[in-house]
Order: C-alpha cells, then sequence, then structure tokens
C-alpha cells in the first residue's frame, strides 16, 4: 500500500526510503511488492531502477511485463519496447489487453504494420473478446501505417463503438489523403446519433486542407458552432489557417489571425509560416517566423523554414544570417531520416549516410536500372529543392543522396516484386523525390506508401493520392 500511494502521489523519495527498508528486511518480497516497485519506477521515469528491480524478481507476471513495457515507452524507447514484448511472447507469458493497448502504439509510431498484424493476429485467436480501447488501438495502428482498408475493416466488425472508434476512422482518412470517404463516414456517424467532437473536426478540418477543399472545409468550421454546439479551439484555428494558406489565400489567413479570439499559438504562425514558404510570401514571412522565434526559441525546424523562404528567393545575406543565428543560439538542422520495416527489423537511413548499401553491387544494379527507366520517360531531376548557393552538379548529387530515395532503393533489392513499400519520413518529402517516388511506382508497379511528418503519400501507377496538392 505505501508503494502504491507513494507511486499515485509521483513521491519518488519516500518510495526509494520504502525501497531501502524491503532491501533491509530479512523476508524477500513477494511478486505484489516487486510489481508495486517496478510500476513506481516506471511511473517517475526512472528507467534504469526499473530495470534492475525486473532484472532481479524471482518470478514475474503479466503486470510485471506490463510495467516494464511502460517503462521502456515512457523513456521513448520504443524499438526496446517492442523486443521487451516479443519477449515476454517467446517465454509463454500471454497478454492482458493492456499490454496491447501499450504496444500497438509503438507498432503505429515506428510505422510497424508487419508488427501490428502479428498482434492483431493473437487477438483473432483469443478466446477472449477485445474491448472497444484495444480495438480502438488496433485501428489507430493500421491507420498510422497507412494500412487504411484494414482499419475500416476492424471498425466495421466492431459489435461497439465509442466516439474514440469514429474519430480513429476518420483521422485515418483525413491523413491518408481519402477525405471524401471520410465525410461520407462523417454523415453516416450524425446519421447513427453519435454526436461530434472538437477532434471530429479538427480530423475533418485538416483532411480538406491537405486536399485542397477550401470552400468545404470553411463552411465546417462555421457550422461546428451553428449546427453542433462547438466552440473553436486554437488547433481548430490553426487548421482553418493552413487550409486557407495552402489555397493561396493568405490574406484570408492573416485576417483569421487577428481577428481569433485567443492568442495566436505557435501552430497558428507556424501554418502562416508554411503557407508563406509555399507561395514565396517573404515579407509576411519574416514576421511569422519573428512571432515563432518568440513562442518556439529551442525549434531549429522555423529557423530552417526562414532560410528556405530566403533561399527560395535567391535572398542569400538572409540564408546566411540565419545560419549564423542558428549557430549562436546551439541550434541544428534536423537530419532528414527514413526507415521501413522488412521482416521483423527495422532499418534506418539517413541522408547522405549509407555508403556501405549504396556502394554495393545490389544498389548499383537496382539504382542504375530506376535510372534508365526513368530518362525513358523523360524524369529530369529538379535541383531547385537544393537550397544551397552550390552548383548544378553538386545538387544533383545532394538530391540522388536523400534517406527515402535509399530507402525506397533497398526496400526493390530486398522485397519480392508487387510487395507494397511503406516508408516513414523524419521531415517533409521534398518536390523533387516525390516526383522520383512517382515514377518509381510507375515503372516498378509497386504500390509505395510513404509518411512524412504532415501526410501520408499513396503512389501507385505514377500518381499520388496527395495529387500534388501538398
Amino acid at each position: 500500500m505505501a508503494l502504491k500511494g507513494c507511486a499515485e502521489l509521483s513521491e519518488l523519495r519516500l518510495g526509494r526510503a520504502v525501497h531501502a527498508q524491503i532491501v533491509k528486511s530479512n523476508e524477500k518480497p513477494d511478486q505484489v511488492v516487486s510489481n508495486a516497485l517496478l510500476r513506481l519506477y516506471s511511473d517517475q521515469g526512472c528507467f534504469v531502477d526499473a530495470l534492475k528491480v525486473f532484472d532481479t524478481m524471482p518470478q514475474r507476471n503479466v503486470v510485471s511485463w506490463n510495467s516494464l513495457i511502460a517503462s521502456f515507452v515512457g523513456r521513448d524507447r520504443v524499438v526496446e519496447s517492442l523486443e521487451c514484448f516479443r519477449r515476454m511472447q517467446a517465454e509463454g507469458m500471454g497478454f492482458t489487453w493492456v499490454t496491447l493497448t501499450t504496444v500497438l502504439p509503438i507498432c503505429a509510431t515506428m510505422t510497424a504494420l508487419y508488427s501490428g498484424k502479428e498482434i492483431h493476429a493473437q487477438i483473432v485467436k483469443s478466446t477472449k473478446r477485445p474491448d472497444v480501447p484495444v480495438l480502438n488501438s488496433l485501428m489507430d495502428m493500421y491507420a498510422k501505417t497507412g494500412a487504411i482498408d484494414y482499419c475500416k475493416r476492424v471498425f466495421d466488425n466492431m459489435h461497439s463503438k465509442d466516439l474514440t472508434s469514429w474519430n480513429t476512422v476518420l483521422t485515418g482518412y483525413a491523413v491518408n489523403g481519402f477525405i471524401e470517404q471520410g465525410m461520407v463516414l462523417f454523415d453516416q456517424m450524425v446519421e447513427c446519433g453519435i454526436r461530434p467532437d472538437g477532434v471530429t473536426f479538427i480530423a475533418l478540418l485538416s483532411g480538406c486542407s491537405h486536399a485542397g477543399l477550401t470552400d468545404q472545409g470553411r463552411r465546417l468550421f462555421d457550422n461546428m458552432k451553428l449546427g453542433y454546439g462547438i466552440s473553436p479551439t486554437v488547433e481548430h484555428y490553426a487548421c482553418l489557417v493552413d487550409l486557407l494558406g495552402r489555397a493561396g489565400r493568405i490574406e484570408e489567413a492573416s485576417d483569421v489571425v487577428e481577428t481569433m479570439p485567443m492568442k495566436p499559438s505557435g501552430s497558428i504562425w507556424g501554418s502562416i509560416f508554411n503557407s508563406c514558404r509555399l507561395k514565396g510570401k517573404v515579407s509576411l514571412a519574416e514576421r511569422a517566423a519573428t512571432e515563432l522565434f518568440e513562442l518556439e526559441p529551442n525549434n531549429p525546424g522555423n529557423y530552417v523554414v526562414l532560410s528556405n523562404v530566403y533561399a527560395n528567393a535567391g535572398m542569400w545575406e538572409g540564408v546566411n544570417r540565419v545560419r549564423e543565428l542558428m549557430k549562436e543560439r546551439g541550434l541544428k538542422k534536423e537530419a532528414g531520416c527514413s526507415w521501413l520495416q522488412i521482416g521483423s527489423r527495422i532499418h534506418t537511413f539517413v541522408a547522405g549516410g549509407g555508403f556501405q548499401f549504396r556502394n554495393s553491387v545490389e544498389f548499383k544494379k537496382v539504382w542504375n536500372e530506376l535510372k534508365d527507366a526513368m530518362e525513358e520517360v523523360g524524369y529530369i531531376a529538379d535541383t531547385s529543392v537544393v537550397l544551397h548557393d552550390v552548383n548544378e552538379e553538386v545538387k544533383s548529387i545532394w538530391v540522388c543522396g536523400h534517406s527515402e530515395r535509399v530507402a525506397v532503393t533497398f526496400a526493390l533489392v530486398h522485397t519480392a516484386a508487387g510487395i507494397p513499400i511503406r516508408i516513414t519520413k523524419n521531415i517533409r518529402i521534398c518536390a523533387d523525390c516525390h516526383s522520383w517516388v512517382k515514377i518509381v511506382s510507375m515503372v516498378t508497379g509497386r504500390v509505395i506508401v510513404l509518411r512524412d511528418t504532415n501526410r501520408f503519400h499513396h503512389f501507385k501507377g505514377g500518381a499520388c493520392t496527395c495529387k500534388d496538392y501538398w
């Protein structure tokens, strides 16, 4: 009881004192006490202590494993948490629904679809009927790994659904570029008597923004209060600003920022900032940057965007000023990184890296075949995406080293023909890589699903679900 109280009250110091008394005691702690210690350290983010307790436990049950997995997750050690779950299963421990609702979001974060499918198989084999939260987690995993058809299939087979169930599928449709199906589902939701909430409208508005459905999105925003009594929050205003900005209606977006009833947040100015980058509005971008540098002084992404705005405008002095400012503040640009799952392994590639693979015979063979096939259809690299004051030859080399290209080539080498390729990228895909992947999908006949920081891109037969509106 004492350890449980320490965990609930976040009294780590007192909990350590209790642990000391347990160590001094002549009696060995039973499983309940050990689990309580494990939970205390896990909840407080004391990963090393939690691991020590776990390793010295004479016996472990499902609660013990759940606590350890939660400890890994709390430290953002997603690979280790998934490996821990596999080890748990290998030892025949089984699982609870709590286990799966902890592990499935890890699969979503890593875009580890195959691992998520393995868990789905265990749910199907279970003699117990899964509860709504675990099925919601399963749908969320499928939506965030780009398998929206599987997400909808789980939804359709659910015996009971809550609002989160509906919102999960709606968000999945939005981020995967299928907002039209999302709008149909929203109508069904309302007809079933399910009352939407703020999350519902964030999904719909963001989906409209990425699809270019500007007027429809504007009507949805206006109907939130009038039709459903939902007062827009700063997140909804951020969606509205993004919706208008992407459509080139930047003055309207600026008016929304000036008249909104709450102070604009970083996400609001970020939406304006991104719109200025897309449309080349330097002066407004500088104003947005000023606000963002105050709100988020340690976010290197904002400095990079301003640098890109200057570079697109050919203002190299401005580029140099921003880079000097980043240097003064000790900030570094986040390197482009892409990863994919083949079997049970996650393979990671960094822009300009992967030299061992890029120098291999297999890579050169597939790369040269792609190059020849793409030249036949008229592909020419767009080096304007390299925002550095260097010559064209260097720009071309840098573009070819982008992490998603290496990841796609790796997948073509190591997977069988016809197998869909699923890649995640930690930053936004550049315009030339987007064109490159489209053509790769055409010349290889592969479906390529790429998730970047903004959305999913589903490439098939030389086309993308974003319809080049991104």
